[in-house]
């Protein structure tokens, strides 16, 4: 989307959605399905499982690995990994709930 950024050697999978002003930088990986909303932030080497969303404004720290389909809430800031399933929120990001359909 308009003002995106992908920084070198970011993989985008297949079905994703970078959102308006998001930024992606160098050696991420985002799987299938994924959707990184408006204004996120992804550090270096960050990995995003498949099926996972990641909400406006929330931002990742480098090296960070958010597992398969989870929601990183909006203007959370994630500095640790987050299990497969879950919800995340706040600043730090904590376990709200488990991401069950």
């Amino acid at each position: 989307m308009a003002g995106a950024i992908i920084n070198a050697d970011a993989q985008i999978g297949d079905n994703v959605i970078i959102n308006t002003g998001a930024i992606v930088e160098h050696d991420c990986c985002l799987g299938n399905h994924t959707h990184i909303a408006t204004g996120a932030l992804l550090a270096g080497g960050v990995r995003i499982g498949d099926g996972s969303h990641v909400g406006v404004g929330a931002s990742i720290r480098q090296g960070v690995k958010i597992g398969c389909n989870s929601i990183v809430g909006a203007g959370a800031s994630v500095v640790r990994d987050v299990p497969d399933d879950v919800v995340v929120v706040g600043v730090p990001a904590r376990l709200l709930r488990e991401n069950t359909p």
